[in-house]
C-alpha cells in the first residue's frame, strides 16, 4: 500500500480541522439547540440536557450516535483529500464543500427520522 503524499495530508488535515472547529456551531445553525462556540460553552446550554422539549437529533443518539455523525463527515473529506487525479486546490475546495454537504444530508435524514421538526 502506498503512503499518502503530504500535500494530499494536508488538505485532509485542513478539511478535518475546519470542520472539527465549526461542527457545533453548524449543529446550533441547523437545529437551534443551544450549542455555542466550543471555547465558550460548547454544548452546555444544548437542548438534550433538557428534560422537556425535543432533543437535538446528533447529540440524542450518545456518544456514539455524535461520533458516527462526525465520523461520517471526516470520511467523505477523507476520501474526496486523497482523490490523485485532482489537483490540491480542487480537492481542498471539494473537502472543505463536502462538510456542509454531507452535514445537510445527514442533518435532514435524522431530523426527519426523529421528528425534530415536526
Amino acid at each position: 500500500m502506498r503512503m499518502p503524499d503530504k500535500t494530499s495530508l494536508a488538505v485532509f488535515g485542513a478539511a478535518a480541522a475546519v470542520t472539527s472547529i465549526f461542527f457545533i456551531n453548524v449543529c446550533h445553525l441547523v437545529f437551534r439547540c443551544g450549542c455555542d462556540w466550543l471555547w465558550a460553552e460548547a454544548d452546555k446550554h444544548c437542548n438534550i440536557h433538557n428534560a422537556i422539549g425535543k432533543h437535538c437529533p446528533f447529540c440524542s443518539f450518545g456518544y456514539e450516535g455524535y461520533a458516527g455523525i462526525f465520523g461520517t463527515l471526516i470520511a467523505v473529506q477523507a476520501v474526496v483529500s486523497f482523490l490523485p487525479a485532482w489537483p490540491w486546490r480542487t480537492r481542498l475546495l471539494a473537502a472543505l464543500a463536502a462538510f456542509p454537504v454531507t452535514f445537510g444530508v445527514l442533518a435532514l435524514a435524522l431530523g426527519t427520522y426523529t421528528g425534530y421538526w415536526d
